[in-house]
């Protein structure tokens, strides 16, 4: 059976260990995050609290290669004191697609839930393609969430603690936490355990702040986008390079990279616009909404003397190119916007 991504929700939270047994349901896309946590509470609700730990057993890709009968093999090996198995299948290649198709022509095993854990499937896989045509089996698509969907989940998660969060905040946490549903809902508990209880251990209560964010994540700063937005302004080639690739691996989209870039570069030529205009540097730099950290601060008045207006806006048309690339490019944005990106960086260098 094949499930609607918006319909996803809905059997996660219904699904119950009655439903489990006999089943095969293949998690696949590209929010792995939500993979991994969704594969989890399927798994806690099949087993039921405190399970043996002899009812679960994970197979990797390698376990099953040149050995498709190992998945029917575990499933049929029920624990010494009884109970249901689970067996966890990571791995969406070869190796799994044969195991599954020998598991579920041979009918599966009315005791046991296998849940696989793949990547991005395209419809023409085969092990997608077999899942999708089996009574047996469920296919439940993981897509990586779009901005709205991310403040959604932060604003769900905080409020379930009684929590707010201000609209400086928001899109802050929002470009910083990416697309990946795994990665922002851990981050945003992270966040809560800071705050406390309905806010009752930070001063500024039940609404959480641009501060509160920057001190709760202080320890990933290295992947926020103000980071690599520093290092791409100051010339740092290697610490661009490498907050580049963090931030990638984290979830956050190249287009919301650039769109950070430009915005900096925009308010950083309005800010030069005043200074030249005679309007003292600090007062120039209160032209950052939301204003800048003081522990940030140091770096962006480095940036003033580094970039000149006419420089400033040869950058924004090389990003203003390279953000309408990427919406037509689609999947070869990545690698657009890290050439661009080192550009910038290079220039900042000169």
């Amino acid at each position: 059976m094949k499930l609607a991504a918006s319909k996803v929700d809905g059997f996660i939270r219904q699904f119950s260990a009655q439903e489990g047994g006999g089943r095969v349901i293949l998690l696949y896309g590209r929010d792995q995050g939500a993979i991994r946590d969704t594969a989890q509470t399927l798994g806690a609700a099949f087993l039921g609290p405190d399970p043996d730990p002899l009812q679960r057993t994970d197979l990797s890709e390698t376990d099953l290669s040149g050995d498709a009968a190992r998945l029917r093999d575990e499933a049929a090996s029920l624990p010494m004191f009884g109970g249901d198995k689970l067996i966890l299948v990571r791995g969406g290649q070869e190796a799994v697609r044969k195991a599954v198709e020998n598991y579920l022509d041979q009918g599966p095993i009315k005791q046991a839930l296998v849940i696989v854990e793949a990547g991005n499937l395209t419809p023409a896989s085969g092990l997608r393609k077999r899942i999708e045509a089996d009574d047996a089996g469920v296919a439940l698509p993981f897509y990586e969430a779009d901005p709205r969907e991310i403040e959604t989940l932060i604003r769900d998660t905080l409020a379930a603690d009684d929590l707010k969060i201000d609209a400086a905040a928001l899109a802050s946490l929002r470009d910083l936490l990416g697309a990946d549903r795994g990665v922002a809902r851990r981050e945003v508990e992270r966040l809560v355990l800071y705050k406390g209880p309905k806010g009752s251990a930070r001063p500024n209560g039940s609404v959480v702040t641009l501060d509160d964010i920057y001190e709760a994540m202080h320890d990933q700063s290295h992947a926020a986008l103000d980071g690599l937005i520093d290092a791409v302004a100051l010339g740092a080639l290697a610490s661009a390079d490498k907050m580049f690739n963090r931030l990638i691996l984290t979830g956050t989209r190249p287009e919301a990279i650039i769109s950070a870039v430009r915005r900096h570069l925009q308010i950083l030529h309005l800010a030069k616009s005043k200074m030249e205009n005679g309007v003292p540097r600090d007062e120039a730099l209160k032209s950052f909404k939301p204003p800048l950290h003081f522990k940030r601060k140091p770096l962006v008045e480095r940036q003033c003397g580094t970039w000149s207006r006419r420089k400033i806006e040869a950058a924004l048309d090389i990003l203003r190119e390279t953000e309408l690339a990427c919406r037509q490019t689609g999947s070869r944005s990545e690698t657009r916007v890290a050439y661009d990106l080192l550009r910038l960086a290079r220039a900042a260098q000169r």
